[in-house]
């Protein structure tokens, strides 16, 4: 008897959760710094901020329409939400307004405490029942975007003279993503003694290791096009040979990753391009090169090779020229 009583008695509190948590609902901050208000209007008192991505729930039954919600974090503070800043949480996933958030908060003239709130959100999200898959990968990589965008913007003109300590903690907290890229073209791991002009950025490898990792695949060839628009390009000038290693890190790297991505056609034609402008005449080809002419042009012969053959029909008659004129004795 007594047992049966406790069985019931777990099963009525278990439905009495359940029915709490069912009209129990959760809106995602989509605005950094959007105020938790005492009252609903903006005259109220600021009871405190809200940062990107944070969750706030509500027990009303009837779904609000009005400017303001009426919202608890989670520590219990109860406050009004303007809620033009936020997204309710439900049958529909989050992952294309969270998305879409972030995109317009990296191309809108955001300051740091901005994109230092969207890093923060980015950076704690673990693959579980939200985010999986695809969309957990898609969201890890914008975090490096948003991490180069974070160091551009505390670099500008109008940030540089107070933000040296953030630009440390920085370096400092993500020594593996970040590194001081000086204009001569080498990295270095500190910003003390650093030549000038020199920059804090996102290390073009950490793109690359994610698009090694998930070759011909969505989030892969994300990555690889990231890698190549953030390795910055050398400076050849007229070498040819030059040309070829720079592309053979670059745009060949990326067609070797992912030959049918959505990138490839532009990078195979201004890859295509740039041998073209060598090749076209081999009267002006100049191939005064301090780079081992033999080894960069085997290397790239033989990665081209290694793609499709309708690559084959861009590159070889260009390379060719190049081997021919480059390898005069």
């Amino acid at each position: 008897m007594y047992l049966r009583r406790l069985v019931v008695l777990i099963l009525i509190v278990s439905c009495t959760f359940s029915i709490f948590a069912q009209g129990r609902k959760q809106y995602i901050v989509l605005d950094p710094g959007t105020e938790l208000y005492l009252f609903p209007e903006k005259k109220s008192e600021v009871l405190r901020k809200l940062s990107f991505g944070e969750i706030l729930s509500s027990e009303n039954q009837k779904e609000a329409d009005s400017k303001f919600q009426l919202l608890t974090d989670k520590d219990g503070l109860t406050g009004w939400v303007d809620s033009r800043a936020l997204f309710r949480m439900g049958s529909k996933g989050s992952y294309p307004v969270i998305t879409k958030a972030i995109e317009k908060l990296l191309y809108q003239d955001s300051g740091p405490n901005e994109l230092e709130s969207v890093f923060t959100y980015l950076t704690k999200i673990e693959e579980g029942p939200i985010f999986q898959g695809n969309e957990y990968l898609f969201l890890k990589i914008r975090r490096l975007v948003v991490l180069q965008r974070y160091a551009e913007v505390l670099q500008s003109p109008e940030y540089r003279s107070k933000a040296r300590q953030k630009l440390e903690d920085l370096l400092k907290n993500n020594p593996a993503e970040l590194g001081v890229y000086s204009k001569t073209g080498n990295w270095t791991d500190t910003l003390s003694n650093a030549p000038e002009g020199s920059k804090l950025k996102v290390r073009p490898e950490t793109f690359w290791k994610v698009a090694e990792a998930y070759p011909n695949s969505k989030p892969g060839d994300f990555a690889a096009y990231l890698a190549v628009k953030y390795t910055p390009e050398v400076r050849c000038g007229r070498d040819p040979i030059c040309v070829l290693q720079d592309e053979e890190n670059r745009r060949l790297k990326y067609l070797l990753l992912q030959p049918n991505g959505n990138y490839a056609p532009i990078f195979s034609s201004h890859l295509e391009k740039r041998l073209l402008h060598f090749s076209k005449d081999r009267e002006t080809l100049v191939c005064d090169t301090k780079l081992p002419k033999e080894a960069v042009l085997k290397n790239f012969r033989n990665k081209v090779q290694e793609l499709p053959a309708r690559y084959g029909k861009k590159f070889y008659s260009k390379l060719r020229v190049i081997e021919e004129e480059c390898l005069k004795k």
